[in-house]
């Protein structure tokens, strides 16, 4: 699978929800699994590899790979990480956005479609949230809580109006 890269219109467009688990779903799990792992990620979302599906890949607690399909936040700390953050999507650059929360409470489907919760904290809190934020289409670098100097530098950087 290839990464897409910023402007790609793909990384600016929310993707819909998965209804259909099976084979085929797995099968796209894992190529986005080896392509994140190919490219040294912690976490891949489906449209960052052209798909329009509302899922991720990311590396958890343990070095456990996990499958988050159709992931939503139930809860998130009123606490912040202040970690930095880069993107598979926009090598190289790495900022900390404010106002991703410490730990997060994700409601999800496996790729079986079963229901489950996981709680992420620090580094994996942080990711989640990122990939969640690509899943609805929205950039890191248009994060309102990033200076806007730098926000703007890094939108002129990537061709993001």
């Amino acid at each position: 699978m290839e990464i897409l890269k910023y402007p790609n219109p793909m990384l600016f467009q929310p993707t819909s929800s998965v209804r259909v688990f099976g084979e085929e779903l797995q099968i796209l799990l894992d190529e986005m699994w080896e392509t994140m792992q190919t490219r040294g990620g912690i976490g891949l979302a489906a449209n960052q590899v052209g798909l329009s599906m509302s899922m991720f890949v990311m590396i958890g607690p343990d070095n456990a790979r996990l499958n988050l399909v159709n992931p939503t936040i139930e809860t998130r700390s009123r606490t912040f990480a202040n970690l930095k953050e880069g993107c598979l999507s926009a090598p190289g650059d790495f900022v900390t956005i404010p106002n991703r929360a410490e730990w997060v409470h994700v409601l999800y489907d496996d790729e079986k479609g079963n229901v489950k919760r996981v709680l992420l904290k620090g580094l994996y809190a942080v990711c989640a949230q990122h990939e969640i934020d690509h899943l609805r289409g929205v950039s890191f670098m248009e994060n309102k809580s990033i200076p806007k100097s730098v926000r703007k530098g890094l939108c002129k950087r990537w061709g993001i109006k």
